[in-house]
């Protein structure tokens, strides 16, 4: 797939760099895991904790074991330090689904409690839904970090917005992720390019005669 229109010393750096990126997630993801293991020590077993955090990441079964052997690799190296490990706990019951369940699916936290049903503890549920959407926000961080230096390493091979593709086919980035990463990626190349947003010929609000952000945003906080 890499080597499709690519010279062979680009061929060589995209897989290197496809490496690199995997190993970045993978970092990223073993990172927050800990967190959440962390997080739920007094609630929940640290294996209970990473199956936990397969299903919210929706993480493919190889990918959830990468990041359960490193995660647990980590913590016996702390627990060579002394650290204290948390014993495993009994699952509770699954709640039974409910016509709400079906309707909460429609929204993102709706459908992370889904994913979580069975867990009956609201606060744990919350912590555990925060920890996820921060992952997810960090992992973007981490796929546009990534596209980025595709369209480094590329520059003299392809536009940059085939390179930003070639990172997100070739890490199989899913689409709701690839499409953020796209415009997010694309953004910070322009900045390298581009003058800075408003210069120039961008006109002032006042020249334009626009109303005053203050008074455009007034109405929509009032009492």
């Amino acid at each position: 797939m890499f080597s499709k229109g690519l010279s062979e010393g680009a061929r060589k750096r995209v897989e290197l760099a496809v490496a690199v990126a995997q190993e970045k997630l993978l970092a990223t993801h073993v990172d927050h895991a800990l967190d959440l293991i962390a997080l739920v020590d007094d609630q929940v077993s640290f294996t209970d904790a990473l199956e936990i955090y397969g299903r919210l990441l929706r993480l493919e079964e190889d990918a959830a074991q990468n990041i359960s052997t490193r995660a647990l690799a980590i913590l016996g190296e702390k627990v060579d330090e002394g650290a204290p490990v948390p014993e495993s706990r009994p699952e509770p019951p699954p709640e039974p689904e409910s016509a709400e369940g079906e309707a909460e699916g429609r929204s993102l936290f709706g459908t992370l409690r889904n994913r979580l049903r069975g867990r009956v503890n609201e606060p744990l549920r919350r912590k555990i839904e925060f920890i996820a959407a921060r992952t997810e926000v960090a992992l973007i961080r981490t796929h546009v970090e990534n596209a980025v230096y595709f369209v480094g390493i590329l520059r003299e091979e392809m536009e940059e917005k085939e390179a930003v593709e070639l990172y997100l086919d070739a890490l199989d980035v899913r689409e709701s992720i690839a499409e953020v990463t796209y415009y997010l990626a694309l953004s910070r190349v322009a900045d390298e390019i581009l003058p800075e947003h408003g210069s120039r010929l961008a006109v002032s609000r006042e020249d334009s005669r626009l109303p005053r952000h203050a008074e455009v945003a007034g109405p929509l906080h009032a009492d």
